[in-house]
C-alpha cells in the first residue's frame, strides 16, 4: 500500500523586496542555525537570485570562516567571489551553482574608518558613481555590514547607523539591506552593547527589516543554553567557564565543532554563524520556515494516477508540488504531473511518496 502526505503552504518571497517595505520583520538568530530544516530547492534558489556584498573586518570574518567549513561538508554551500570580474574585467562570474558572495567589499565596517564612510562606500558601489566597475550593472541585490567593537556606544550613535541605513533602503529600492547586532563583549545583559543591541532590535522589529542578530547567536549554545546573563564574550567565555568548549567536549566528533580560523572567537560560533547566514539566504530566496495550511485537501488515487485537490488559496497565480521518499524530506519539485485550477495529477509513484504543495500569491 503506498502511502502519501499532502500539505498546502504559502510561499511568500522576500528577495529583491526591499527591508523597508517587508510585511514582517526577518530576525536571523540562533534558533536559525539548523540547517537539516531547510529544503535544499531554497539554498539553491539562492545561488541563483542572490548577489550578496559583506564590508567587515575581523569579527566579521567569522561568518565566512564558518562557510569555508560548510563547503568542505557540502558543495551546496559553495560560494565564489566574483568582484574582480566585474570591477578589472578579469575572471569570470560566480559559476551557477555556486553563490556570488563580495568578501570584505567595501572595504572598513560600520565603526570604521568612523561612522559614515561605511554608508558612503555602499552608495559609490551601488550606483558605480566613481566608473571603478567596468562591468556594470553588477548585480548586488544583498548588502551586509558587520561591527567590529563599535556597538557599544551611545544611542545617538546607534540612530545615526540605523538611520543611514533606512536611507539606503529608501534610495535602493531593489536591494535587501541586513542590519546587523554588536558582538559580545561580557558586559552583560545591563551593558550599554546589550542596549545599543536592543535599540537595534526593537527599531528592525517595529519597522520590518532583517536582521543577522550576531549578539544573538553567540549568547546561545547549540542546545539553547543562555549564557548572556553569565557575561559571555566574543570567545564564548562566560562565569562559569567556555561555553562552546564545553559544549565541544560532550559532543566531540559534531560537525558544529570542525576547526576553522575564528578570530576572537571559537569554531562553533563561526561555524553557527554560517548556518545562520545560509538560513537567511534561504529565507531571502522565499523558503517559509512556519507556513500557513489551507484547509480540504484531498488525495485520491486511481490505480493509475494519483489527485490532490484543495482548496483554492486567496490571490494564488501558480501552485507548485514538492515531494520526498521520507517525511521529514529533502523535498524536490515534482513536475510528473498537470494543474487544473486548484488540483494536480500526476502518474501514481510506484514508491512511497511524501507530498506538499506551495501556493505563490500576487
Amino acid at each position: 500500500m503506498k502511502s502519501f502526505l499532502a500539505s498546502l503552504t504559502l510561499f511568500s518571497a522576500l528577495l529583491l523586496a526591499s527591508s523597508a517595505v517587508l510585511a514582517q520583520p526577518l530576525i536571523i538568530d540562533h534558533t536559525c542555525c539548523d540547517l537539516s530544516l531547510v529544503p535544499t530547492q531554497y539554498i539553491i534558489a539562492s545561488r541563483d537570485c542572490c548577489r550578496v556584498t559583506y564590508g567587515h573586518t575581523s569579527h566579521g570574518s567569522q561568518i565566512v570562516s564558518g562557510m569555508n567549513v560548510l563547503v568542505g561538508l557540502d558543495t551546496l554551500y559553495d560560494w565564489y567571489n566574483d568582484n574582480s570580474h566585474y570591477r578589472y574585467g578579469s575572471g569570470s562570474p560566480a559559476p551557477d551553482d555556486e553563490l556570488s558572495l563580495w568578501d570584505y567589499i567595501p572595504a572598513g565596517d560600520l565603526g570604521a574608518p568612523d561612522r559614515v564612510t561605511w554608508s558612503v562606500r555602499t552608495r559609490v558601489m551601488l550606483s558605480n558613481s566613481d566608473g571603478a566597475y567596468v562591468i556594470y550593472p553588477h548585480f548586488r541585490n544583498v548588502v551586509m555590514w558587520s561591527w567590529c567593537g563599535q556597538a557599544a556606544t551611545s544611542a545617538e550613535n546607534i540612530t545615526i547607523y540605523l538611520t543611514l541605513m533606512d536611507s539606503l533602503e529608501r534610495e535602493f529600492p531593489n536591494v535587501t539591506f541586513v542590519y546587523m547586532t554588536g558582538h559580545l563583549d561580557g558586559s552583560g545583559e545591563g551593558g550599554t552593547l546589550n542596549l545599543r543591541n536592543e535599540q537595534i532590535r526593537a527599531f528592525c522589529h517595529a519597522n520590518n527589516k532583517v536582521l543577522f542578530d550576531f549578539a544573538d547567536i553567540e549568547s546561545y549554545d547549540p542546545d539553547g543554553d543562555y549564557f548572556l546573563n553569565l557575561g559571555a564574550n566574543d570567545n564564548c567565555d562566560y562565569s562559569g567557564g567556555n561555553w562552546a568548549q564545553q559544549w565541544c567536549a560532550e559532543h566531540p566528533g559534531d560537525p558544529l565543532c570542525l576547526t576553522c580560523s575564528c578570530a576572537h572567537s571559537q569554531s562553533l560560533n563561526c561555524n553557527r554563524k554560517a548556518r545562520a547566514f545560509w538560513w537567511m539566504m534561504a529565507r531571502l530566496s522565499g523558503w517559509n520556515p512556519d507556513p500557513e495550511k489551507v484547509e480540504n485537501l484531498i488525495v485520491t488515487t486511481d490505480g493509475d494516477n494519483i489527485t490532490l485537490t484543495w482548496s483554492a488559496f486567496p490571490g494564488a497565480v501558480s501552485y507548485t508540488v514538492y515531494y520526498a521518499a521520507d517525511l521529514d524530506g529533502p523535498y524536490s519539485l515534482d513536475v510528473s504531473g498537470t494543474f487544473n485550477g486548484a488540483s494536480w495529477t500526476a502518474p501514481l509513484s510506484a514508491d512511497k511518496r511524501f507530498y506538499y504543495v506551495t501556493a505563490e500569491v500576487e
